[in-house]
């Protein structure tokens, strides 16, 4: 008997645990921070212009993960399933996966919305300070580290992305978002900034000065060009 009761408060302590660490709570609160589920659904394409470092570019997204980057040196792009870059002398390489997630969250940082879908093994860690901002943690783990998510208590927005492990088991990636403004029923971050302890990496900041949702945009933009000139086009 004592041997059952004493499997049954273990049984009882471990369902507690899990549902401590459960990262539902965290989720909703962001969902409706940044809108609701229902506003962000309604978007389905987005034209972002923004100061990507010292060059102007221009984001283009389409629902679910299309992206296009244009720049006026290279266009970079991501049609869901892989990702390219068409040099200005319109070579086409590959995109590398350390690469490809900075450029997702860059023209649709709202993916997070769905961060469980993302990261099914998500879990709740213990509460964290980021000067001293007191954050909500959650911690999805991969083969060779972890991606830490940040949501700031006070306003439940997502403020800091920290990986180490999706592209090297030695170095630390940051992504920090700010600047929060509604735009057609949403909040959208218009500061984004990208560190690395890399060796050689740079601090890259993103500052958007517009966002347009729901406009017209051609899905074979989004697809890997020949080595010719890309055709952009779609009525706003």
């Amino acid at each position: 008997m004592r041997l059952c009761a004493a499997f049954t408060i273990l049984v009882v302590a471990c369902t507690v645990l899990r549902g401590a660490q459960s990262p539902d709570p965290v989720i909703d609160a962001y969902v409706q921070a940044v809108g609701g589920l229902a506003a962000i659904e309604r978007l389905e394409t987005r034209e972002i212009r923004a100061h990507r470092g010292h060059d102007k570019v221009t984001y283009l997204w389409r629902k679910p993960n299309k992206v296009l980057l244009i720049d006026e040196k290279k266009r970079i792009g991501y049609d869901g399933g892989s990702g390219w870059v068409l040099s200005s002398k319109k070579r086409v390489s590959k995109l590398s996966k350390g690469e490809q997630v900075p450029l997702e969250m860059d023209a649709n940082p709202l993916r997070y919305a769905k961060l469980k879908q993302l990261y099914p093994e998500v879990t709740a860690g213990s509460p964290e300070k980021i000067e001293e901002r007191e954050m909500d943690v959650l911690i999805a783990p991969n083969d060779r580290g972890a991606t830490k998510f940040y949501f700031d208590r006070a306003t439940h927005f997502l403020a800091r992305i920290e990986e180490t492990g999706e592209t090297s088991a030695y170095f630390k990636h940051t992504t920090e978002f700010d600047d929060y403004q509604e735009q057609d029923g949403v909040k959208l971050p218009f500061r984004i900034i990208h560190d690395s302890t890399e060796p050689g990496a740079k601090s890259l900041k993103i500052e958007i000065s517009e966002i347009k949702n729901n406009v017209s945009l051609k899905p074979e933009i989004f697809n890997r060009p020949a080595a010719t000139s890309v055709v952009l086009g779609g009525k706003r």
